[in-house]
Parts: structure tokens; C-alpha cells; sequence
């Protein structure tokens, strides 16, 4: 419900054919969300070559109001044609069947169309497919590049509040549709949601508790209707999950996914289509310590972390400057992570957010949606013609921006052990020359009236002279501050904390 609210309240304001989804994706595509119109320009600066707009823009009752109407493409048209003229060249769409005239329990009940209404959905899903996912006769005047990327729904959650059958039956027709137009176009799923299943990493013989043991808050889902979509792999190209807890998960989930198709015997790329930031407190009231839908501790925060957890949301709602801006400084960090972590395990894409503050999470809902109404990596206002102007930029802008930079044409990204389970030490190759991220990860929640952990980390880097480059974390830093440094027999010696440094060879 929190989740379908958090939607709600902002619509206010490599994979080609069945054979080439059999193997290993070797690269992986950053994006932001939700790209907003008005925002184009700006976010085209940071590089990544994905976004995805809000599912609300171009959910079928937005775009069609009665079934006796025209299918409107004009808001989408102008998402696309703004977002391409930036320089982006994937576009993300997640195709909502929320109909006020043709779902069947509208709004949150049911989404699947009406049985008389099943011609009329496959039919705009044909349309939007006809007009986007192809440069042929049908195609948007000025189309750069076709979409390849359609989800059928937004979340497997309570955004599809719908009995399974319903789901699997959309799922099964929109996927049909989808390829009857184009059988090259990659269509998904509605994401999976398990966040707080792998806080234990349990093994696979332990997954039924774990999925079992988290709140119906979050898992609105159960374990045995997320395998049942997954029993139907020909009917979806990815296997797509969010990653709304901490960046650890993803190593767990990604496990998680590969062991179910392992034990239906096929193999499918992996998705992240939507992220936040860690929220230490979500699903539910941050601002309490006791009374009715206290929100979820989500690690590494613990329930004895709740009282101070209360006090630090006050702060940011009662925008205490320097609270502020530690947490704009985390979620800059947490988003840096999470980027590294999800390509070091080969997942295809992964949206980065968000874009703007869910500012309806403050006070209105009890800070229920943690960090993540502080997180935008932009601050905006809104205009009266649909659009957002965007009136200054986070650190989370930035640091998404430096990541991609140091990413960009990587190959033999993994991560390196350390002796210390604390520290995440990652090295890839950029051109000819090694590239290393390294951070210091805590097991216990750290908020800023705590000292900052610190940890030394030594290297073997080989012999040479090398730049050791913090992470953007500083509201007006458009750089990360930068040291020389020189290997001493080989070996490079740096103090770590949880924001990320790179260390990379000076010559580059």
C-alpha cells in the first residue's frame, strides 16, 4: 500500500532473440528514475544511457479514457522525444493496465482487465509498441532509438493487488501482444519485491522461512506466487526484481534468482528496475518508538536503533541543515553501491533514484518511506504545464555521474576478498589501466552524531603512481577530491570509510 501511495502521490506533482537469452549479460546499463518532463537536459548530463518515467504518464486509463476513446500518446511523446534528444538510449517502460473504466477492481483491488475488455488492452499495449518499439510506419515522428524494455505492471506487490491467476493471465496476453508487433522487443515482468528475505543470507533450503518470516507490508507477495511466474519463462525475456533495501541484498537476490531458474532448467538475464536508497526505517510510522504501524527496521539499523532513528527523521523533517545533508551524502553512497555491486554480479540494468524528493513522505506520512523522501538527486518545482524545473542538483546527481565515468567501457569487473567481511574492495579494467573501488561497510547503523567508522586497507596495485579519488558527497562538489599517491613495493595503502574512494592510475 505504502508503495502504491508513494506512486500515487508523484503522479500529483542485452537481449535480442530466445538464444541470445540463454547467455550471461556482459554489460550493464545504469539508469535514473523517474525521469520527469522538464528534466531531460539536466539528467542527460550525468551520462547513464537508461531512464524510466513514471509508470502514471503512460499508465492504458491515462492515456486512454474510455474504450471508445483514442489511445493519447502525447505525454509519452514528449517523455521520449525529450529524453532522446538528451542523449539517453534506453527507455524503460513499465505499462500499468490501471483503467478506471476497464480494470477490474480499480484502483486497488484489481488491475486485469474486465473479460470484455481483453481486445482493448492487447490493443494499446500493440499501439505503444507500434509507436515506440519500431522505426517502422506507425512509428513517433523523430524516433532516435527504438524501446526495447516493456514491463507488464510495475511491482509484484501490492501495485498488482490482483489474485495470481489474474496476474499470470495478463502476463501471458500482454507478452503475446507485445511480440506479435515486435519479437525482438524485451518484456518483463512486474518486479519481484524481497527485501528483508536475505537479511540472514539463508541458503535455498532455508527460503520458504525466510520469505515467510518478512512483514505482509512488504511481502504482499508470497515465495510460491513469485515461482509461479517464474514457472512461465516463455513469457517473459528477464527475470526483474527492486532493490529497496541495503546494497547487500543484491548479492542474495541475484543468488536467489539464479538458483530458480537453475531448478527450472533455463536461464534468463537479471533486471533491477527501480531502487532506493537503504531507508533504515520503512513501511510504516519512523517518528515513533511504540503504537499502531511502526515502520520495518531495514539493516543495518535493529529494533534497539528505533528510538534514535525516531530523532534523526524529526531533524530531517524539521530540515535540520546538517542532518540534511549527511543524508543526501548517504544516498549519494548507497546509490554508488549499489551500481557496483549490481554490475560486479553481471545484472543487465539497474535504475538508480531518484530523480526529486517523495516530499508527500515527511510529515504526511510519518517519514513512512525512510531516506527515501530526502533522496532526490535533484531539487524542482513544479509548472502548471506537466513539466518540473530543476532548481539545483545533490550530491546523488554527481556521484551517479562519477560512477558511470569510471564505468564506462569496463570489462573483468569482480570483487576482491579481503580478510576484513567489513570492507568491499571491487577492481575492473577501464581501457588498459585497473580501476579499484573500495569502501568500508559496517554492520551496525551509523547515523551523524556517531563517529564515522575507519578502517586502512592495503592494495596490491603493482608498481606505479595513482590518484585516489573520493566520492561526490558535498552539496556543491561536482568533482571528488583528489590525492596523488605511489605504490610502495607494489602495494597502495588507504583509509576507508562507508563513502567510496576509487583509486585509478594517474596517466588516465
Amino acid at each position: 500500500m505504502l508503495r502504491y501511495l508513494v506512486c500515487l502521490a508523484l503522479a500529483l506533482l542485452h537481449c535480442t532473440s530466445s538464444a541470445a537469452q540463454e547467455a550471461a549479460p556482459k554489460r550493464t546499463f545504469l539508469g535514473i528514475e523517474y525521469g520527469f518532463l522538464g528534466g531531460g537536459a539536466t539528467f542527460g548530463a550525468m551520462g547513464v544511457p537508461l531512464v524510466k518515467p513514471y509508470a502514471e504518464l503512460h499508465e492504458w486509463g491515462a492515456m486512454q479514457k474510455s474504450k471508445d476513446s483514442p489511445i493519447d500518446f502525447s505525454k509519452l511523446d514528449r517523455f521520449i522525444k525529450e529524453y532522446q534528444d538528451a542523449g539517453f538510449s534506453e527507455i524503460y517502460l513499465s505499462l500499468k493496465a490501471n483503467s478506471r473504466w476497464a480494470s477490474r477492481g480499480y484502483p486497488l483491488k484489481n488491475t486485469v482487465p474486465k473479460e470484455e475488455y481483453w481486445p482493448h488492452y492487447e490493443a494499446w499495449l500493440k499501439a505503444v509498441v507500434e509507436r515506440y518499439g519500431s522505426l517502422g510506419k506507425k512509428a513517433m515522428p523523430g524516433l532516435k532509438h527504438p524501446v526495447r524494455y516493456f514491463e507488464i505492471g510495475t511491482e509484484f506487490s501490492t501495485f498488482q493487488p490482483e489474485p495470481l491467476a489474474d496476474y499470470l493471465e495478463m502476463l501471458k496476453r500482454g507478452s503475446a501482444a507485445i511480440k506479435s508487433v515486435n519479437d525482438k522487443a524485451l518484456v518483463l515482468h512486474a518486479a519481484f519485491m524481497p527485501t528483508m528475505v536475505f537479511r540472514n543470507h539463508p541458503q535455498p533450503r532455508d527460503y520458504p522461512a525466510a520469505f515467510a518470516a518478512v512483514d505482509k507490508r512488504i511481502m504482499h507477495k508470497s515465495l510460491a506466487d513469485m515461482r509461479a511466474v517464474l514457472d512461465h519463462p516463455e513469457h517473459f525475456d528477464a527475470v526483474n526484481f527492486h532493490a529497496l533495501g541495503d546494497p547487500g541484498e543484491i548479492e542474495d537476490t541475484v543468488a536467489w534468482l539464479k538458483y530458480e531458474m537453475a531448478q527450472r532448467k533455463y536461464q534468463r538475464p537479471i533486471v533491477i528496475s527501480d531502487t532506493m536508497p537503504t531507508p533504515f526505517i520503512g513501511w510504516g510510522n519512523a517518528l515513533a518508538a511504540k503504537g499502531f504501524n511502526l515502520g520495518v527496521m531495514v539493516p543495518p539499523a535493529v529494533e534497539k536503533d528505533r528510538p534514535r532513528l525516531n530523532g534523526y527523521f524529526r531533524k530531517l523533517i524539521d530540515d535540520d541543515k546538517a542532518t540534511v545533508a549527511w543524508n543526501h551524502a548517504f544516498v549519494a553512497a548507497d546509490m554508488v553501491k549499489k551500481a557496483v555491486i549490481a554490475t560486479e554480479q553481471e545484472v543487465v540494468l539497474i535504475n538508480t533514484s531518484f530523480t526529486e524528493d517523495l516530499v508527500f513522505f515527511r510529515k504526511l506520512f510519518a517519514a513512512g518511506a525512510g531516506t527515501t523522501a530526502w533522496a532526490g538527486m535533484a531539487e524542482t518545482k513544479m509548472n502548471l504545464n506537466d513539466t518540473r524545473t530543476v532548481v539545483g542538483l545533490r550530491p546523488g546527481f554527481h556521484a551517479v555521474k562519477q560512477v558511470q565515468h569510471h564505468l564506462r567501457d569496463y570489462t573483468d569487473l569482480k570483487r576482491i576478498k579481503t580478510a576484513d567481511k567489513t570492507i568491499r574492495l571491487y577492481r575492473w579494467t577501464q581501457a588498459t589501466a585497473p580501476v579499484w573501488i573500495v569502501w568500508l561497510e559496517p554492520e551496525s547503523l551509523f547515523l551523524p552524531d556517531d563517529p564515522t567508522p575507519t578502517a586502512k586497507l592495503r592494495i596490491t596495485t603493482g608498481p606505479g603512481n595513482f590518484v585516489i579519488e573520493s566520492m561526490i558527497d558535498r552539496q556543491g562538489q561536482t568533482k571528488g577530491e583528489r590525492k596523488n599517491a605511489s605504490a610502495k613495493d607494489g602495494v597502495l595503502e588507504v583509509t576507508l570509510t562507508p563513502r567510496p574512494i576509487f583509486v585509478v592510475q594517474q596517466d588516465r
